[in-house]
């Protein structure tokens, strides 16, 4: 068997019949009737039974058919790369982010990337981690800036960035700035607003703070990092929890206050990218910015990231 026996086999599985597969193919049907009978002689098994013109499937060609698209895809997937790499520092990378480096640092890579190196593009992608683990697994991403992945992975090489705090944030005029030391049970008594949740913290607010956050009295989840900001800065009635440089900008302007409480976690970003990828320059330029980024947060000089 080779490429194009799979491929007859999948095409009349997809069709139902031996007359539109064969227009499919852009052959004859004779022809194409004359290939399936060759090759049910080479096996030695029957790959369809013809019934009033309809070609049903026999539990063997249906198995040819599966690992034919599976064959399909990967024939893509690599003609995918092939085209990239010939655009060699030129084309599109696909970055996918959580919502605090989104926010915080992106949009100076974006401008840089525009004036420096005008001919890659970027395609952006915010999500949790799990959503974006799955797409550079599946070669749907080249670099991700996230939390670890859980369970990690031996295809993908992650190197840390960043590891800051978890604090607890509200306006300046909010019942938890104005006393003197905040416990965990003040917190249960006050509405939280807070970016999307990773479901590692879940489990360490219930362990180890008995903060059941699904519980908590008017919560509000909010995956878009903007819409939460102006909430925070528009309410007194809330509060939020978040890494550091998540709300940078308003704590040093004085809209937001850190709540003067304990809650030890750290928030620790990886940047992640394939270990079997071709090195693409266009890539490679854009991993090199990251890099450079989370360095001037860290207020040091680019340097190599330790590898997990």
């Amino acid at each position: 068997m080779n490429a194009r026996d799979f491929l007859d086999v999948k095409v009349i599985c997809d069709t139902g019949s031996l007359r539109r597969a064969a227009a499919a193919l852009g052959i004859s049907q004779p022809t194409l009737s004359n290939r399936i009978a060759y090759l049910e002689s080479q096996i030695g098994a029957t790959l369809f039974k013809r019934r009033r013109g309809q070609s049903q499937p026999t539990e063997l060609a249906q198995f040819i058919a599966t690992r034919a698209a599976t064959m399909a895809e990967e024939t893509s997937r690599i003609t995918r790369e092939v085209k990239r790499l010939a655009a060699g520092r030129t084309g599109v990378v696909r970055v996918g982010l959580v919502a605090a480096p989104a926010r915080v640092f992106f949009p100076d890579i974006v401008m840089k990337m525009a004036d420096e190196y005008p001919d890659i593009g970027l395609d952006i992608f915010a999500g949790p981690t799990q959503q974006l683990t799955e797409r550079l697994l599946e070669r749907e991403l080249d670099l991700v800036v996230s939390p670890a992945f859980e369970p990690a992975s031996d295809n993908v090489v992650s190197e840390v960035q960043l590891e800051t705090d978890i604090i607890v944030l509200a306006r300046p005029d909010h019942p938890l700035c104005v006393q003197p030391k905040v416990t965990i049970d003040d917190l249960r008594r006050h509405p939280m607003a807070l970016p999307s949740v990773e479901p590692r913290y879940v489990q360490i607010l219930k362990r180890e703070h008995r903060i059941d956050i699904e519980a908590q009295p008017g919560r509000i989840l909010c995956s878009d990092p903007g819409t939460l900001v102006r909430l925070m800065l528009k309410s007194p009635r809330y509060f939020t929890a978040a890494p550091r440089p998540y709300f940078a900008p308003e704590i040093e302007a004085g809209a937001l206050a850190i709540v003067d409480v304990t809650i030890d976690i750290k928030h620790t970003l990886f940047l992640h990218y394939n270990r079997d990828v071709l090195p693409l320059p266009a890539v490679e330029t854009v991993k090199a910015l990251i890099i450079e980024a989370f360095a001037r947060i860290r207020g040091d000089q680019p340097q190599r990231a330790k590898t997990r």
